[in-house]
């Protein structure tokens, strides 16, 4: 799977994986259009999850898997 050219999506950040103890350990963007985009690990997404429930615009690279889901790896991004 490769990724896409750089791209702006905007949603709403919410949690998308948990460990056993309830922790938050992923997050996912929930667009308008009802499309989810997990975030890939990177050095951005521990200061994403301060934006919990919040609007943002993340600058990044799309990646499409063949189940449909997506993921976005964050350049960087706007409150």
């Amino acid at each position: 799977m490769e990724f896409s050219q750089q791209t702006v999506i905007s949603g709403i950040v919410m949690p998308n994986n948990w460990d056993e103890t309830g922790r938050i350990t992923g997050i996912a963007l929930y667009t308008n259009n009802e499309e989810v985009y997990t975030l890939e690990n990177n050095h951005l997404t521990e200061e994403l999850m301060n934006f919990m429930h919040q609007n943002v615009k993340i600058n990044g690279r799309i990646r499409q898997y063949p189940d449909g889901r997506q993921s976005i790896v964050a350049g960087s991004y706007l409150p």
